[in-house]
């Protein structure tokens, strides 16, 4: 009976959240289409790079290549203590004017952009991690929004490049949701998160309010949750993309996640200030809905995971008493009658999955996205219910015990 409450529980709550957000798009369909510039200012973007020497040559030449006018673009790439060639890598860039080249010790990514963005010469200011790179209209397709003065800062399309293996699969689903999700939360005036990849800013608000948080794991949470402290505002161009590299290996993945979840508590304690009326949707319901889907499921899951321990220990017993004999599963009666009998928890399950259907789709078509998602959907499907709490779990066991993370060459 407990069971089958929290299972109502977490599907109700999952599904309110869901047709809310959806509501949400559909109302605000008609501003969709990015706004044209009608100025084009100077923008410095900064490539902070730790061994990256796979990679760096297909993320500057990204940049070098874009559309924007070529006397209003500056890179700046600081080599952070790499030791492998990325430097030399690096230096074939040099030559050209738009490009400034640095290297420094090992410091971390966030002492890196901050030497980057102390010199930047632009009036607007990003940050390209070394193993992403961008489609070269992105940046006229997001300079619009800063037209309204109050808008602080405007996130891209954030995606999964090139996905092979089926965890880089799961990472592309999760990442194309979030591209839905991100519009939605900028029609609401809730962007928490500005991703590292290539969100722009007025280099004005770091000039008043003070550079990147050095100690901060998840800068681009400590600076969204900043930016909307003071009252400013956050926009998304839903079809802006930029590309990174998904993780091969589980382990990283997991370390990576453990980054991210442990610095959105952090972060969201530091700001708690948020969790007011003052911050509408921000403060009152994404903020929280955040934590309350996290809680409700891990709960599921880990009561999913208890009953399928039972389920298949039944098997076990009934094998075992009858001397291992699997004849007797051939002989199974299909009973169509009693499966289209849908109770209500497999009827919202359903519900959930159409959601989810329509989402993807709707990140898919106006994100522009080309790559065939029906195989990483039913691979993401069947799995994230279990990472996603599994992830959140070793983020609060970080937090509790006040265990170190490590980022690049560093422990945070």
């Amino acid at each position: 009976m407990s069971g089958n409450l929290l299972t109502y529980a977490a599907l109700y709550f999952g599904l309110f959240t869901a047709l809310f957000f959806m509501v949400t798009f559909f109302e605000n369909s008609g501003r969709l289409k990015n706004p044209e510039p009608r100025m084009f200012p100077k923008v410095t973007v900064a490539v902070a790079v730790y061994n990256g020497e796979d990679h760096i040559s297909k993320t500057v030449e990204s940049l070098l290549n874009i559309d924007w006018p070529r006397e209003k673009l500056e890179v700046i790439i600081v080599d952070d203590g790499s030791t492998d060639n990325s430097y030399t890598a690096a230096k074939k860039y040099a030559s050209d004017k738009r490009v400034v080249l640095l290297q420094q010790e090992n410091r971390g990514k966030n002492k890196a952009v901050n030497v980057a963005l102390k010199l930047a010469t632009g009036e607007f200011f990003g940050v390209l991690d070394v193993d992403s790179f961008v489609e070269r209209d992105c940046l006229r397709k997001m300079m619009g929004y800063f037209e309204n003065e109050r808008v602080m800062a405007v996130t891209p399309s954030l995606k999964v490049y090139g996905a092979k293996t089926w965890l880089q699969k799961i990472q592309m689903m999760e990442f194309l949701l979030g591209v839905y999700l991100r519009k939605v939360f900028s029609f609401l005036g809730a962007i928490h998160v500005t991703p590292g990849c290539f969100s722009i800013y007025r280099k004005a608000f770091f000039d008043r309010t003070g550079p990147y948080d050095e100690e901060n794991l998840t800068e681009d949470i400590e600076v969204a949750c900043r930016i909307q402290c003071n009252d400013y505002a956050i926009e998304n161009a839903i079809d802006a993309n930029v590309y990174t590299q998904g993780f091969k290996k589980f382990g990283l993945l997991y370390n990576q996640r453990l980054r991210w979840y442990k610095g959105f508590i952090d972060n969201v304690i530091s700001y708690k200030r948020m969790l007011h009326p003052k911050f509408g949707n921000l403060g009152m319901f994404v903020l929280p809905s955040a934590f309350l889907s996290v809680f409700l499921t891990s709960l599921l899951s880990a009561y999913m995971l208890v009953k399928l321990g039972q389920g298949l220990w039944k098997q076990f017993t009934v094998l075992k008493y009858t001397g291992f004999d699997l004849t007797q599963y051939l002989h199974y009666d299909f009973d169509l009658f009693y499966i289209s009998n849908f109770n209500a928890i497999l009827i919202l399950n359903l519900i959930a999955l159409a959601w989810s259907i329509t989402a993807v789709y709707l990140a898919k078509k106006h994100s522009g996205e080309k790559s065939s998602i029906i195989l990483p959907f039913v691979i993401f499907m069947f799995t994230y219910v279990f990472l996603y709490p599994f992830w959140w779990a070793g983020a609060g066991y970080c937090r509790l015990t006040g265990k170190k993370i490590r980022w690049g060459n560093r422990y945070l």
